[in-house]
């Protein structure tokens, strides 16, 4: 007699809940919908139904996958950002909640810019999160630079692109792979960046990391590398009237706010707190 699929959903929750998961009841709903192709509401009407036999079969290998340690974002292939489905893949750092309010404040700075057009560059751009959602939410005249040096990341990027954007949009949207600022003289109006910001210790402390790129994450040893690098390079590629938004740990604020007020001196520094209430994002507006 086949299960049903409650049957399935519950006995993979308690699994990947004794595995450490905080959240298992929707890593196996979310990895039950990827292998049935299912949405939300017709998983609901369908829990009492008996499961496909294929469909167990594969369910169990992701579950299996998922309680070894690997992201349920990697293992359906696609992670929700800003109401936008992108693709994501080992290669890429999977795009988070925290993430979401950066893009949100970018979006409120755009518009009250006052030029035409308006340049913004996403520096270490990942799988496009915070550029594709700049280009597809943003003002019409917006045009887009995402940065990554990573050839795997880069093509990530472009396969966002091509399934979220307009034609048009598209056109006002470019990936470059290189070292931060360096080749982009600018001038911009805005500067976005979700750099790799932790510590080896922090690194070290939290395995749930392991499955994800490295070189998206560490950011030395006080995990400011990279942040101090791209903040020196922002003296001559600003425009007058600018904005700067950067992501940060918690124990980061105060260090990278100080940067920007003596890099950008006539700028108004302030911090974004997530909605854990830690301070996420240090901003500067010119």
């Amino acid at each position: 007699m086949l299960a049903t699929i409650t049957d399935l959903i519950t006995g993979a929750t308690v699994r990947i809940r004794d595995s450490g998961s905080a959240s298992p009841r929707l890593d196996a709903e979310v990895l039950f919908r990827h292998v049935a192709g299912l949405d939300r509401t017709t998983l609901f009407l369908a829990l009492r139904d008996n499961a496909r036999e294929d469909h167990i079969a594969r369910f169990h290998d992701l579950v299996e996958r998922r309680i070894a340690g690997q992201p349920v974002a990697y293992l359906v292939g696609k992670r929700e950002f800003m109401g936008l489905s992108f693709a994501v893949t080992p290669d890429v750092l999977i795009p988070r909640p925290e993430t979401e309010l950066l893009v949100e404040w970018a979006l409120t700075r755009l518009g009250t810019l006052g030029v035409d057009p308006i340049n913004v560059v996403d520096v270490g751009a990942g799988s496009g999160a915070i550029a594709v959602s700049i280009t597809a939410l943003g003002p019409v005249n917006t045009r887009v630079l995402g940065i990554e040096p990573s050839p795997s990341a880069r093509e990530v990027i472009e396969r966002n692109a091509t399934e979220l954007l307009t034609d048009d949009q598209r056109t006002r949207f470019t990936i470059a792979g290189d070292d931060l600022l360096s080749d982009h003289p600018g001038p911009f109006n805005m500067v976005l960046a979700n750099l790799p910001y932790l510590t080896p210790e922090q690194l070290a402390g939290n395995p749930d990391l392991a499955a994800e790129p490295r070189l998206a994450l560490s950011g030395g040893a006080d995990g400011l590398d990279l942040v101090r690098r791209l903040i020196a390079q922002l003296p001559g590629r600003l425009t007058d009237t600018c904005a700067v938004g950067l992501e940060i740990d918690t124990s980061q604020s105060d260090t990278v706010a100080t940067l920007l007020k003596e890099t950008i001196p006539n700028a108004d520094v302030s911090i974004v707190r997530d909605l854990a209430g830690h301070d996420r994002h240090v901003v500067a507006v010119a």
